[in-house]
């Protein structure tokens, strides 16, 4: 989106475990409560149940995800408290966890796609992911360096989608149809099947989806209607191949073509499509993965390999011209990790990481004469550990862990054809993790944490340091520390009353050391970067899941995180004090799930599901004013069986149009300024039905 692409190109130039009562933690028409600690996550890269997890851990069963009908990562995120997201119409998610919250570098908040850590090095990226065929999204709150690396500072968001299963063959569809209040008609169709080729040894699953949304926005200007269409195209494919019982090898790909033909949903104040904001993007991007494990009596070894290459070009008015940026990514992986079964005390995990991206953005302002091309090459690699011992006379579990890191950025820039090098740098770093963890019983753990994150610094621009130069006492690092943070957490998780509630909370505190920040090169119209003192964040989340009668399931969460800068930065909009960027400082959530049999195996399923959250704003520049408070109510109504469902919903019930994000201003001549934000698809009601067939038993 444009607004992303001004913000880039100016640095150029558990506590709820939200699956529904649907899914996991569900009373079923037979009575039988599956409960919310016995869910097996793989948060430390070895299965455990949720509450024996020493952390802040969220999980999302991809079935349940299904039978909410969630589309896309902002449709369900927000329900782990101190996580704020949004879809940011380009097909990326912006993703705050714990008031962490970027523009600049490497992803703040670490993203993985399967096996692959994903890095937009220069300015983070989060490619959003269809919620389909999904088995299981993770959510981790807190540092998750020592296990997960760079990154990953205010958490880390895993996505985990079906592999291939040996056993059984599947065959499942969902198509919906649905009309935009004030819009048009959107139409989608999703399928996938497995094959088990030779039963036991190797299976094929297949996945994708094709969705059409028509739009809602008017172009005031020109007298189109509708114009801010949206096309997803998505397709993944898995091959599991088991040669004897204790080897599997795995390869994955993926392949994501996403359009958005007159930009996204920006809007003005008037329901206008915003003149500043809505030009063409696209997204592209390919994902080749593969990995291998073998099990041995005591334990399991790990090779995976991912390969991503990305594109997500962008356009669009600033300063009385258009500014074009290009992002292209290519980012290769590689991990090998031992880790213990678990059987034993002692519970250990020893790895090592390798991975290279090049980054290649082109950036073109005709009025100021830049023909800009930089390409960024990291080299990262890392060695990592982590044990948990439980003491013989106590239930008392004390973790350790310590990974080491090392990046060495160089970079390539043309300006108007003249071609310089960037004066590369060497980053590393020891990111330590302790927690001890207390069990009085075997359904209840509360723990205390002390974890370090990190991420890489970054080049300056050779455009920035230029322009610099022609301000007198100006001056700019040609290259930028690397971020650190360190946070402290108190936190307790239980299964309560007959384990018909799952209660989770924690208090925290952060201390996030030389963020990145933008700062204007005097009236030139564009920034440099420098290091600030950083942000300072500390919060309460909570959280409960309840089934009071039999199936009727109840969640509810919230957070309170206070993000805020540590020091005043002349000459841009940070004060000491002041709210950290697109953090929103209250999110709360609520979810009823109502199931009642009606014979013949059919079931009545309804859903109603409430999301808040308080503005977010955007204080490094001036030109930006805060959004609004966002209270999004969907509902959901139908009839399921085994082997089919069908239901009427109704998403962004209450018709919110608010501000999603910060208010972007842009001064127009002999004109009331443009105030453009992004906007929540309007009210949409629809119908979907979908189908599963397959060997496995329900």
């Amino acid at each position: 989106m444009v607004k992303q692409a001004i913000r880039s190109s100016l640095g150029l130039v558990g506590l709820l475990l939200s699956t529904s009562a649907l899914g996991q933690g569900r009373s079923d028409a037979a009575g039988a409560v599956a409960t919310r600690g016995d869910i097996v996550v793989t948060a430390r890269k070895r299965e455990e149940r949720i509450v024996d997890v020493p952390l802040a851990v969220t999980a999302f069963d991809g079935s349940d995800l299904e039978r909410r009908g969630v589309v896309h990562l902002s449709d369900f995120l927000q329900q782990a408290p101190g996580v704020g997201t949004y879809d940011s119409g380009d097909g990326t998610a912006k993703i705050t966890i714990r008031g962490i919250s970027a523009t600049l570098g490497a992803n703040e908040n670490g993203y993985y796609l399967d096996d692959l850590p994903f890095s937009g090095v220069t300015t983070p990226i989060t490619p959003d992911v269809r919620a389909w065929d999904l088995e299981r999204v993770e959510v981790l709150r807190g540092p998750q360096g020592t296990i997960f690396g760079e990154g990953s500072m205010g958490g880390t968001v895993r996505i985990l989608t079906k592999a291939a299963d040996l056993e059984n063959w599947e065959i499942k569809a969902s198509g919906l149809v649905s009309n935009i209040n004030e819009g048009g008609t959107n139409a989608g169709f999703k399928g996938a099947f497995n094959v088990p080729v030779i039963p036991n040894v190797l299976a094929v699953r297949v996945a994708g989806t094709r969705e059409r949304y028509a739009g809602w926005l008017d172009d005031a200007a020109t007298g189109r209607r509708d114009i801010n269409k949206q096309r997803y195209d998505t397709l993944r494919a898995k091959v599991r191949f088991d040669p004897t019982e204790r080897l599997s090898f795995q390869a994955s790909y993926w392949r994501v073509n996403d359009d958005f033909p007159a930009g996204g949903p920006i809007g003005d104040e008037n329901g206008f499509a915003s003149g500043s904001g809505n030009r063409p993007s696209k997204l592209r991007y390919t994902l080749y993965g593969a990995t291998a494990r073998y099990d041995v009596d005591w334990g399991e070894l790990f090779y995976g390999f991912s390969h991503l290459d990305l594109s997500l070009p962008v356009s669009g008015p600033f300063a009385g011209g258009t500014l074009t940026v290009g992002n292209e990514i290519g980012n290769t992986s590689h991990e090998v990790r031992l880790a213990s079964n678990g059987v034993s005390r002692l519970k250990w995990t020893i790895g090592a990481y390798q991975r290279s991206t090049d980054r290649f953005n082109p950036v073109r302002f005709p009025p100021l004469g830049i023909d800009n091309a930089s390409t960024t090459r990291s080299t990262s690699h890392a060695v990592f550990g982590e044990a948990t011992y439980s003491l013989p006379d106590a239930p008392i579990d004390l973790t350790a862990g310590l990974r080491y890191f090392q990046d060495h950025l160089r970079g390539v820039e043309s300006n108007a054809g003249v071609v310089s090098a960037q004066p590369g740098d060497y980053y590393h770093s020891w990111n330590p993790r302790f927690s001890l963890a207390w069990h009085p019983t075997t359904s209840a753990t509360i723990y205390a944490s002390a974890a370090k994150g990190f991420r890489s610094g970054q080049l300056q621009p050779t455009l920035s340091v230029t322009l610099a130069a022609t301000v007198p006492g100006f001056t700019l690092p040609t290259a930028l520390k690397q971020d650190s943070i360190w946070t402290y957490e108190l936190g307790g998780k239980a299964d309560l009353l007959g384990r018909t509630l799952y209660l989770e909370g924690a208090v925290f505190y952060s201390r996030w050391k030389d963020q990145a920040v933008r700062i204007p090169i005097g009236t030139t119209g564009f920034n440099g970067l420098i290091n600030s003192q950083g942000v300072r964040s500390k919060g309460v989340e909570l959280s409960l899941a309840s089934q009071p009668i039999r199936g009727l399931a109840l969640s509810a969460g919230g957070a309170y995180v206070d993000a805020s800068y540590a020091a005043m930065i002349p000459g841009t909009g940070i004060i000491k004090g002041g709210a950290a960027d697109e953090v929103p400082r209250f999110t709360a959530n609520f979810s009823a799930d109502y199931r009642r049999p009606f014979g013949n195996g059919i079931d009545g399923i309804a859903r109603v599901s409430w999301q808040h959250s308080s503005p977010r704003r955007y204080t490094v520049s001036t030109s930006y004013r805060a959004g609004s408070t966002i209270d999004r109510v969907d509902a959901r109504l139908g009839l399921e069986r085994d082997r089919w469902s069908f239901a009427f919903f109704a998403d962004n019930l209450l018709n919110e149009m608010g501000a999603i994000d910060a208010r972007l201003v842009t001064p127009r001549a002999g004109r009331d300024p443009d105030i453009s934000a992004l906007r929540l698809q309007p009210r949409t009601i629809g119908i979907e039905a979908s189908f599963r067939f397959s060997s496995k038993a329900r």
